[in-house]
């Protein structure tokens, strides 16, 4: 598992000096479907870490966004090469690289990498969660003073009216709200206590894979509902899940 910690260090610090160079030579954009966006970026992204893994570890299987499953193996990659194309697409600096690694189900670390912000989140399950090294504690202010990351279901206009209800009685409990664009960092800062919320519906495993070890690492509560096609996630610091569940369910 360490040979393939260190390997996933090495992959995640790559493809990030290559998706900030990237950005710079342009690229082409694809739809994928109603709102879901595509760039070669987020493709070349994938093949690279595909590349990276394949030559050391040739029978792990591997899940990514953009390439769906390959390999049988109990050991399992999940990889989103860009989780936030339509940050990268218009230069909005919230984009992240993130990878998760899995034994019988089980994730046993993960990396999420910021490329403009020269940031890396990791976590080693049972090890705590840190940030380029320093470990990471939750917000602890009062809940009035702190932030919450809510994000409307931009792909899923018909569940918007009942999302904005609970939206609405969420500004009772927290200070003010943030939408960023990227699962795996809103996982991420929660972690590092620059929110003390996050609240999405219709994600996929591939977005918070690596973000859930790290949040719950740094001592977040998690709530995760895994649906046919896609999974929900609730996550607060230490002791606000139910209140804000409460919340949300008016």
């Amino acid at each position: 598992m360490r040979r393939r910690y260190d390997l996933a260090l090495s992959i995640v610090k790559k493809v990030s000096a290559f998706l900030v160079e990237r950005r710079k030579c342009g690229f082409v954009i694809s739809e994928k479907g109603e709102n879901d966006y595509v760039t070669e970026a987020d493709k070349a992204s994938e093949n690279l870490i595909r590349d990276a893994i394949r030559t050391s570890f040739p029978s792990d299987e591997i899940l990514g966004e953009e390439y769906g499953i390959s390999g049988s193996s109990s050991s399992l990659w999940i990889v989103d090469p860009i989780d936030g194309t339509v940050n990268y697409m218009n230069g909005f600096p919230f984009y992240t690289i993130s990878i998760a690694y899995q034994e019988k189900g089980e994730t046993l670390f993960g990396f999420v990498s910021v490329p403009e912000q020269g940031e890396i989140f990791s976590a080693i399950k049972g090890e705590g969660a840190y940030l380029n090294g320093e470990k990471l504690h939750g917000n602890t202010l009062p809940t009035r003073k702190s932030l919450a990351i809510l994000v409307p279901p931009h792909r899923m206009h018909e569940a918007l009216d009942s999302y904005l209800s609970s939206m609405r009685r969420l500004y009772e409990i927290y200070s003010d709200v943030r939408s960023i664009g990227s699962a795996a960092l809103s996982l991420c800062y929660l972690a590092s206590g620059r929110v003390s919320c996050y609240y999405e519906r219709f994600l996929h495993i591939y977005d918070v894979a690596a973000g859930l070890l790290i949040a719950s690492e740094a001592g977040a509560d998690v709530e995760y509902k895994e649906y046919d096609d896609y999974v929900d996630i609730l996550a607060t610091v230490k002791g606000l899940l139910a209140s804000t569940k409460e919340a949300i369910d008016g």
